[in-house]
Formats: structure tokens, C-alpha cells, sequence
């Protein structure tokens, strides 16, 4: 299986599991859930049902891959001709940060163009 794919067979057996952890207002308890703590409230029968909330959906990790067109370069003092990549690359999806001076430890220091932390 592709990673694609184990991300969607996890996410719906995550939907299914909370399908099956929901309980419909009314319904009888059961073993999971008890309708009352023992030494609980005496306000409330035992038939009283108990509804849980769904589980939160996993988050889904995306990555953008991409082919890069080909292009031409200089390559000392002719243009050479950069063929389109064949394989897809990772692409960077998080902010480009410019290279600018930054004060650290009583000085100015060069931190250059980078990508940001996510």
C-alpha cells in the first residue's frame, strides 16, 4: 500500500470506530459505557444512556511533490539547456524567509534566506 492510501484506510476505520462508539440518545448502556458510576448520582436511573463524542478525525499529513519544467541556465558563459525532471521532488510549502541581520548575543548576525519552521 502507498502512504496515500494507508492515510485513508486509517481515517475511515477512525469514522467507523467512532460510528460505533456513538450511542443514539435513548439507547440502552452498555459494557463500555456504564449509564452510572457505582455510588453515583442517585438523580439518574441506570437506563439513562451516556453519548460520547466522536473521535477526532487523525490529522492528515499532505506533501506536495512536483516535476519541475526544463529551462535554460547559464553555465559559465554559454546557456545550456536543463532538461524536465523525470521524478517528483518534495516541494516546500511553508514561508521563504529573506536572509536579514539579527541581534544575538550583543552582536548583529547574517542569518540567510531560509525556509520558516512550520
Amino acid at each position: 500500500m502507498t502512504g496515500a492510501s494507508n492515510i485513508l484506510v486509517a481515517y475511515a476505520a477512525a469514522i467507523g470506530l467512532s460510528a460505533l462508539v456513538c450511542a443514539p440518545v435513548g439507547a440502552q448502556p452498555s459494557g463500555l459505557a456504564p449509564g452510572t458510576q457505582p455510588g453515583g448520582d442517585i438523580d439518574h436511573s441506570e437506563t439513562d444512556s451516556v453519548v460520547s463524542r466522536p473521535l477526532p478525525a487523525p490529522p492528515i499529513s499532505v506533501t506536495t511533490r512536483a516535476l519541475s519544467p526544463g529551462h535554460w541556465t547559464l553555465h559559465e558563459s554559454n546557456y545550456v539547456w536543463v532538461p524536465p525532471e523525470t521524478r517528483l521532488r518534495e516541494i516546500h510549502t511553508s514561508a521563504l524567509v529573506h536572509g536579514s541581520y539579527v541581534w544575538r548575543n550583543g552582536l548583529y548576525v547574517w542569518v540567510p534566506t531560509h525556509y520558516a519552521n512550520p
